[in-house]
């Protein structure tokens, strides 16, 4: 993207972005179906077999180690296309950075597999890469680093672009380099991932879910995660809040529908998680031009006192 013009503006990045997306729309979906499905799929096959037929398994088992062994069993299907899909969603996160790219110079995206192996051919760095970043999510999870792992994810959100781009760099540099290029545009940045998060999940969450209240669907989809909320111990939670005169009282149809809400979300945040990537390659671009730009300022600017200094000492 070296001879890509931006304007520095996070609406260009946004307008540029969408348009990006929407010119390949069919593409990224198509690409995005199992990595987000397929995690989906997964976790549903894991607990309908295991949640669906323990209580068979333990009535004809002959003991309860027998029956825990098959019960694993019959989570191993589920647990092996999770995974399978968790690392293609998580190869997306730059597969997808490199397709920008494409799409920028060709205005095309294809050969989804040459933009995979940009993260696989390094895979053993891509999953440090990963691994020092879960350390870094667990830490700002804490009631102590809530605010300030806010703040550092900001500084630390271009990482993926830095690692595409810049194959060059170590998993510390590329760090690094996304705290620097942030630095002096937190408040933009922050911007511009609060309207991503608006309008590539929220918005189009809140539309379906208005769509299924439409047609009547919500209560019906609901209901299968009813099993969820009987399992609660809801009564005791809901006499706590009595007691705590808390004005909450929890039902089981509540449950399903935040499970509903929660699942739909998740969906929706990993098959919009292209036009995310897109802006944010964009978004690094425009940085990277700033900082490169201010730096050859700044060299000229030394170099013009390295000069004046040197015909002073010259006069003396």
């Amino acid at each position: 993207m070296s001879k890509y013009k931006m304007k520095n503006s996070i609406w260009f990045v946004l307008f540029e972005g969408l348009k990006i997306y929407f010119s390949n729309i069919d593409k990224f979906i198509l690409y995005m179906l199992f990595p987000v499905l397929g995690q989906v799929l997964g976790i549903a096959l894991c607990f309908g077999l295991t949640l669906g037929l323990s209580d068979k398994i333990a009535a004809k088992a002959d003991s309860i180690s027998s029956a825990m062994l098959f019960i694993l069993l019959l989570a191993i299907p589920g647990l092996l296309i999770f995974a399978k899909a968790f690392w293609d969603y998580v190869v997306a996160y730059v597969a997808l950075n490199s397709m920008t790219e494409g799409a920028v110079t060709s205005g095309k995206v294809y050969d989804f597999k040459s933009h995979n192996e940009v993260a696989t051919r390094r895979s053993f760095k891509y999953i440090g890469f990963l691994l020092i970043l879960s350390v870094l999510m667990s830490l700002g999870t804490s009631i102590f680093f809530i605010i300030p792992g806010f703040v550092l994810w900001i500084y630390l959100i271009l990482i993926f672009q830095i690692f595409t781009f810049e194959p060059d760099l170590s998993i510390w540099e590329c760090y690094k380099k996304s705290f620097v290029l942030v630095k002096g545009d937190w408040g933009r940045t922050f911007s511009l991932m609060l309207i991503l998060a608006f309008f590539s999940i929220f918005i189009i969450t809140q539309g379906i879910t208005v769509v299924f209240d439409y047609l009547n669907l919500t209560k019906s989809v609901c209901s299968i995660f009813d099993f969820i909320g009987k399992l609660l111990p809801l009564h005791t939670i809901n006499h706590a809040f009595s007691y705590a005169r808390l004005p909450y009282n929890i039902t089981v149809e509540m449950v399903s529908n935040w499970i509903f809400v929660t699942i739909l979300s998740c969906i929706v945040a990993g098959l919009t998680l292209p036009i995310r990537s897109i802006c944010w390659s964009l978004w690094y671009k425009n940085l990277s031009d700033i900082k490169d730009t201010e730096q050859v300022k700044d060299t000229k600017r030394s170099k013009k006192i390295t000069r004046k200094t040197k015909n002073e000492y010259r006069d003396e």
